[in-house]
Order: structure tokens, then C-alpha cells, then sequence
């Protein structure tokens, strides 16, 4: 006897381990548990998905954002060795903290060149051109005999640095399912976090023993050496999934049966990971993770992020994540190029090679930030979606960003009071301050990322872009006026400022988490192509 249609509906479930979504329709929103976590996006059962690579690649790109960033930030603790020689010449403070502000306008710039072609192309040829360009970069640093040669020399540090900020991320959020995607994001920011900041920590002493120089030349040489890791080790991770698998669809009102009966279009829901498929799949090897890139490259596709991420902007739930990445990032390189003059004069009087210490306390940070930011956000969204019928609303990322918004705005407070009267307070103030601040940054970038991937998972990619680009354009037009406007108003003025737009920003967030659903019902339709 033929197979009767019961049968036929039982050996699909069984076949997929998955049962068809049949109450999701705004973008963002999806079922997160079925009685088992369920996996989003779907996994393959081919073993080239990324979703089975993970750790190697995760150490290599955390590595990479680490260096680049380190090249850009670390270059606080050099300051007092430069100064006397640019002041020589003419060069006033401003111009000189022009060397930390310009490569963060750079790094802005590299995301909007770099990305579209990460996208288009392959993410792996853009992580090992963005390694060969911060050899060179720290070479002409190194070697530079002017101002303005050593001023475009960071400024070419800075774009590829730049990368660490949102292909960094993509890459990652490629690797991990949803209900994992905060926690390993963290991983990754804390891994970078805790390498820049020993590179940035020594960076004084380095200097110090083997010149600023040196510094440089020690930068590009581990920018060598991981070039050739990252040829290596480092396989592409640019995979076609359809939307189903991040359950969108053009129709959502599909059950097994019409699946069986009809063969219409369907989201389903994989509550358990396949087995990988050697026979329909090539298997991975030494010589397919060599590849440059996978298939063709998509030109068209470079060109068609530009227009996507442009559309993105007109989003308000976009718009407010990145005013609130840019203003944390912005906040938190003015700390950065302050610190060191306040530390190094009366009544501190640290000595040059010691500023950079100031820094230690971002190790802190990474520790905690990891449980708090990464751990706790994915287990919130899971008991929240189990409170909800297993549904799962991407508000519910911005939950955890409460804290560090009041951490932030109570340090620019602190910070702020304590550099305008240095004599009433211990050092250890600019220290907790440098930490709680990056802590609360680090929460900015997280939640925003997380809150917008899980909106839009078809627009990751300009997602990020936007983000990333804009954040770094508006940090640098937030601190590159912090010296007029310390000159104007005084530490306590111009980082009681910072700390009123932290707190309005994160007021804003409370709107978003309100109406955040009827904001993604509105612009899903726009954040997709007609033939998805």
C-alpha cells in the first residue's frame, strides 16, 4: 500500500526534527522555544556551513580587531612622548590629539569601503587585505618625519582597523545561533577587550624601552604574523541562507499538511542540529579553507549596499542605536585623550611611560561584561520568550543596557568633577572611570547590535555598516570639539555634557522598547528585497 498523507506529515517532521510557524509575521519576531530552544537561523547539513566552525575563527578575528584597535587607542599612553617635539614645531594640543580623532573618522570611512565588499565578495579577502594594510600603516608610522606624515600614516591605520567594528561582528553573529548570539559576541568583544588593553596598558613602558617607534614596528611585525594565521586558519564565512531560515517568509499561515498536500513555501522550526551530509555536500578541507572567496563575486551586491544601508537610516529604532553607539564611542576617546595630561601633571605627576596604566581597569570590564552583557542577555531573551508563548521580541535586548547607561552617566559626572579640581581627588578616580565608561560603551555596542540583528536578520550586513560607519563619524565629531570645549566650559562643563546625552539617548531607548514591534511591522517591508 501507498503511504497515506498522516504518514507522509510524520516522516517530514521526523526528517526536518521541526514543526511549521504558523503566528509570526512582523520581521524580527520569532519562536524561540517549541519545548527545545529552537535554532535560528536553521543549521544545514553541509559541513562548509559556518555554523560548525567556530572557536578557531572566533581567536583569529578577535585577534585582528585587537591589534588594529590597539594601533588606534593605544596611541593615548604615547602622547607625552610626541608632544614636546610637535609643540616645537607649532603644533598645539588640539592638533596633536588630532592623532587619536582622525583614524576614528578613518575606521568610519574603512567600514563603508571595506563592508560592502565583505558582503559582496567574501568577508576572508577583506580581513587579510584589512592585516596587510595595518603592516604598511604601522610601518609609515614608524618611520614618519613629519606631523602630517605621521597624522595620514594613523589615518591609514584607521581604516583598516575599522573592520573590528562591524565585520568583526558579522563574522560572529555568522557563527552563533540567536539564542547564543549575545553571549558569544561578548566572548569575542571580551577576548579583544582584554588583549588591547595589556597593549594598550604597556604601551608607556614600550615606548619607553624601545622608542614610539618601536612600538610601531612591534604593531606591524604581529600584524605579519597574523596575516599568515588568518591565511591559515581562517576560512570564509559568507554563506546563502533563505529567509525561512530565520523564519521569514511571504507567507507565514502554512502547516505540515499544506506542506505535504500543496508543496507552498514554509518556515519551520529545527529544534534539533542535522547530521552532517557528505554525500550531497563537498566536505570541508585544508584546500576549500584556502579559498579566497566562495563563487563568484557579486559586484552588484557591493553597489546594493550602499542603497540599503542609506534606506536603514530612516529607520527610528536604527537611528537611535547608532546616535547612542556614536555618543558612547565619541565619550569614551574624549576620556581617552584627556587622561593622560590629567595623570602626568600636578598633583599626580605619573611619568610618561606610566600613564598608559590607567588603562588596567578595562581587563575588569571584559570579566564582568561577559556574564552581565553576554550570558545575561541570552538567558533574559529565552525566559522572556518562554513567558510569552516561546516567542521571542528583539526589545527584549535592550533590557540589559539599563545599567551600563547608568554607570555611564554617573563616571562623565565623576570624571568630569574630579579633572576640573585634580586636588581634591585620588588618581584612582580616572582609572574606575576610563573601566566604567568602557563598560558602558561596551553595553551601547552590544545591545545596539544584538537588538538590530535580531529586527532585521536579512539586513545584517547594512546593518552593521550603518552602525559602524556613522558611529565612527559622529565619536570623531564628538571628540574632536572636546578641547574647545573643555577651553570653554572646563572638564566639569564639557563632560557634563557627555553625561546629559547619555542619559537623554537612553531615555529614548524606552519609546523603542514600547514601540519597538510597531516600528520593525512598519519598516520590515523595506528591509528585504522583493524576490526574499
Amino acid at each position: 500500500m501507498g503511504a497515506t498523507k498522516t504518514d507522509n506529515v510524520e516522516f517530514i517532521e521526523e526528517l526536518t526534527h521541526s514543526k511549521t510557524l504558523d503566528q509570526v509575521e512582523t520581521m524580527g519576531t520569532v519562536k524561540l522555544t517549541d519545548g527545545d530552544i529552537v535554532y535560528i537561523p536553521a543549521p544545514t547539513a553541509d559541513p562548509q556551513d559556518p555554523l560548525w566552525q567556530k572557536w578557531v575563527i572566533l581567536v583569529i578575528i578577535s585577534c585582528f580587531s585587537a591589534l588594529g584597535l590597539a594601533l588606534v587607542s593605544g596611541f593615548g599612553g604615547l602622547l607625552g612622548f610626541y608632544i614636546p617635539g610637535y609643540v616645537k614645531v607649532g603644533k598645539d594640543y588640539a592638533d596633536i590629539t588630532h592623532l587619536m580623532t582622525y583614524p576614528t573618522l578613518f575606521m568610519g570611512i574603512g567600514n563603508i569601503i571595506g563592508m560592502p565588499f565583505a558582503l559582496g565578495v567574501g568577508r576572508r579577502i577583506v580581513i587579510l587585505s584589512s592585516c596587510v594594510i595595518l603592516v604598511v600603516g604601522s610601518i609609515l608610522c614608524a618611520t614618519a618625519k613629519s606631523y602630517e606624515w605621521h597624522l595620514a600614516a594613523r589615518c591609514i591605520v584607521g581604516l583598516a582597523a575599522g573592520q573590528s567594528e562591524a565585520l568583526v561582528p558579522m563574522i560572529t553573529q555568522e557563527l552563533y545561533f540567536l539564542h547564543e548570539r549575545s553571549k558569544y559576541l561578548m566572548t569575542q568583544q571580551a577576548i579583544q577587550v582584554i588583549i588591547t588593553t595589556i597593549w594598550t596598558v604597556f604601551a608607556s613602558p614600550i615606548a619607553g624601552h624601545i622608542t614610539p617607534q618601536g612600538w610601531y614596528y612591534l604593531g606591524g611585525g604581529l600584524s605579519a604574523l597574523l596575516f599568515v594565521f588568518a591565511i591559515l586558519f581562517l576560512p570564509e564565512t559568507k554563506y546563502d541562507r533563505p529567509l525561512s531560515s530565520y523564519q521569514e517568509a511571504a507567507e507565514h499561515h502554512f502547516d505540515v499538511e499544506e506542506t505535504v498536500t500543496k508543496a507552498s513555501p514554509s518556515v519551520v522550526l529545527c529544534t534539533v542540529r542535522p547530521e552532517l551530509d557528505f554525500v550531497r555536500y563537498a566536505p570541508r578541507t585544508f584546500r576549500s579553507d584556502l579559498r579566497l572567496w566562495i563563487g563568484k563575486p557579486d559586484l552588484g551586491a557591493v553597489a546594493k549596499v550602499y542603497q540599503q544601508m542609506f534606506g536603514l537610516l530612516l529607520f527610528p529604532n536604527v537611528f537611535w542605536a547608532l546616535c547612542l553607539n556614536g555618543l558612547t564611542l565619541g565619550a569614551n576617546i574624549a576620556i581617552g585623550t584627556t587622561y593622560g595630561g590629567i595623570v602626568t601633571a600636578a598633583p599626580y605627576h605619573w611619568a610618561q611611560d606610566s600613564a598608559s596604566y590607567a588603562n588596567c581597569g578595562q581587563i575588569v570590564t571584559a570579566i564582568v561584561a561577559l556574564p552581565l552583557l553576554g550570558h545575561g542577555s541570552d538567558r533574559l531573551v529565552k525566559w522572556r520568550a518562554q513567558r510569552n508563548g516561546g516567542i521571542h521580541e528583539p526589545e527584549n535586548r535592550i533590557l540589559p543596557l539599563i545599567f551600563p547607561l547608568i554607570v555611564g552617566v554617573f563616571s562623565c559626572v565623576l570624571y568630569g568633577v574630579a579633572a576640573q579640581n585634580p586636588t581634591h581627588y585620588h588618581w584612582f578616580i580616572y582609572v574606575w572611570v576610563i573601566a566604567a565608561y568602557y563598560f558602558c560603551f561596551v553595553g551601547a555596542n552590544i545591545v545596539a547590535i544584538t537588538y538590530l540583528l535580531d529586527s532585521y536578520p536579512a539586513r545584517a550586513g547594512p546593518l552593521l555598516v550603518i552602525v559602524c560607519a556613522m558611529r565612527g563619524i559622529m565619536s570623531f565629531g564628538v571628540s574632536y570639539g572636546i578641547q574647545p570645549m573643555i577651553q570653554a566650559k572646563g572638564y566639569g562643563g564639557a563632560f557634563g555634557i557627555f553625561a546629559a546625552l547619555t542619559a537623554a539617548l537612553g531615555l529614548l531607548g524606552v519609546p523603542i522598547y514600547i514601540w519597538g514591534k510597531n516600528i520593525r511591522a512598519f519598516t520590515g517591508r523595506w528591509a528585504k528585497d522583493k524576490n526574499e
